[in-house]
C-alpha cells in the first residue's frame, strides 16, 4: 500500500491546477485580435485588424479550416455527402471590429467560433452584419453587433448545398437603430434550419427582434425541404423594437422559447405568432402600453402551442386571429390549460 504525505498530495493537486489553467489558456487554432486589443493579445494573435474592413482578416481565420466531405440530415433517409469546412477553431479576441460587408460563415461541421468580448459595428445601411449558412454540430459565440442596417444583424441562411442543424449559436447583444431591420432571423428560403439552440443576452432598437421562418413568406418556393422546426431560445430580453418575437407559418414547428419580452414602443407586438406545436414559457411586459400594445397575437397557422405567461395574459391586449382552438393557455387568473376562446382576448 502506498502512502502519500499531505505535502505530496499539495503538490499532485498544485501541478493539476497549474495544467488545468495552462490548458485553459492555449489559443484556438487560429487567433485574430482587433486593432484595440491589448498588446499582448497582438502578440499571440495570428491575425491582427487595423480597423478597416475586418471582416477580412476575420474571413481569412475561417477559410484557414480544412475541408473534408461530411454525411448530413437528421434523417437517415435524405443524408447527403456535402464538401465543407470541419474540425476548425478561431478565437477573435476582446475589441471592436469594423465590418465594412457582411460577414460571411461558410458551409462547416464541428466547427466552433469563440468571439466573446468583441464588438461587431457594421456600417453599411443594408445587408447583414453577419451571415451564417450550412452548419452541423457548430458552436458560435459572438460577443455584440451593433448595426443600423435595414437588413439582418445576425443571419441563418443555409444554401440548397447544406442545412443548418445541431448548432449552438450565441450572442451577448444584437443593437439596432430607429426600429429598422431584423436582430436575429432563421432563414429557411433555400434548406432547412432545425434542431439548433440560441442563447442571447439582449435584443433592442429593430423592427422585428427575432423572426424564425421568414414569416412565412417564401415566395420563391426554393426550399427543398422547408422546415425550421425544433429550434430552442433562450433569450435573457428583447425590447424597444416594433414587434419583439415573429414566428411564420409555413414549416414552423416545435419551437421551444425562454424569453422575456417588451413592447416598450408605440404600436408595438411582443409575440407575434404563426407557428404550431409552440412550448412558450414567457416573462410577459408592454412597458407603459398596457391595454394598448399587444402582447400576443396568434395569426391563423398557429395551432396546438401551449403558452405559459407571467403577469397573466389577462392583463395585457392580445389577439387570437388563429381561427382554431387547440392552443391552450397556462394562467394564474383562470384554471389550468384552458383554450384562448374560452378565456377571450381582449
Amino acid at each position: 500500500m502506498v502512502r502519500m504525505s499531505l505535502r505530496s498530495l499539495l503538490s499532485v493537486g498544485s501541478l493539476f491546477l497549474l495544467l488545468v489553467m495552462v490548458a485553459d489558456r492555449l489559443p484556438a487554432a487560429i487567433v485574430v485580435a482587433a486593432a484595440d486589443s491589448l498588446p499582448e493579445e497582438k502578440s499571440r494573435a495570428d491575425l491582427v485588424c487595423d480597423g478597416i474592413d475586418d471582416q477580412v482578416e476575420l474571413a481569412a481565420s475561417l477559410a484557414r479550416a480544412r475541408t473534408g466531405e461530411a454525411v448530413i440530415d437528421i434523417n437517415p433517409k435524405t443524408q447527403q455527402t456535402v464538401v465543407c469546412r470541419k474540425n476548425h477553431a478561431v478565437k477573435w479576441l476582446p475589441g471592436n471590429y469594423q465590418l465594412s460587408a457582411t460577414l460571411e460563415i461558410a458551409d462547416a461541421v464541428d466547427c466552433v467560433i469563440r468571439a466573446e468580448g468583441t464588438t461587431f459595428h457594421y456600417q453599411k445601411p443594408t445587408g447583414d452584419a453577419v451571415l451564417i449558412r450550412g452548419m452541423n454540430r457548430c458552436r458560435y459565440n459572438f460577443g455584440t453587433l451593433k448595426t443600423s442596417s435595414a437588413d439582418v444583424a445576425l443571419r441563418v441562411q443555409p444554401t440548397s448545398k447544406m442545412p443548418a442543424l445541431m448548432s449552438y449559436l450565441n450572442f451577448m447583444g444584437l443593437v439596432g437603430e430607429n426600429q429598422q431591420g431584423t436582430g436575429l432571423m432563421f432563414d429557411p428560403k433555400y434548406e432547412n434550419v432545425c434542431v439548433n439552440r440560441t442563447e442571447g443576452t439582449d435584443i433592442y432598437g429593430f423592427d422585428t427582434g427575432v423572426l424564425v421562418g421568414g414569416a412565412g413568406s417564401r415566395e420563391t418556393s426554393a426550399s427543398t425541404h422547408g422546415k425550421c422546426d425544433t429550434n430552442w431560445f433562450w433569450i435573457s430580453y428583447v425590447r424597444l423594437c416594433n414587434t419583439c418575437i415573429e414566428e411564420g407559418a409555413q414549416g414552423v414547428d416545435c419551437s421551444v422559447w425562454n424569453v422575456n419580452v417588451d413592447a416598450s414602443v408605440p404600436g408595438g407586438v411582443a409575440i407575434r405568432t404563426a407557428g404550431g406545436f409552440g412550448k412558450w414559457y414567457v416573462i410577459m411586459g408592454t412597458y407603459t402600453f398596457e391595454g394598448k400594445n399587444k402582447a400576443l397575437v396568434l395569426e391563423p397557422g398557429a395551432r396546438h402551442s401551449v403558452f405559459e405567461m407571467h403577469p397573466p395574459i389577462q392583463m395585457f391586449s392580445w389577439e387570437d386571429n388563429s381561427g382554431v382552438d387547440s392552443n391552450v393557455i397556462l394562467s394564474s387568473e383562470s384554471p389550468p390549460y384552458r383554450r384562448f376562446g374560452e378565456i377571450g382576448s381582449k
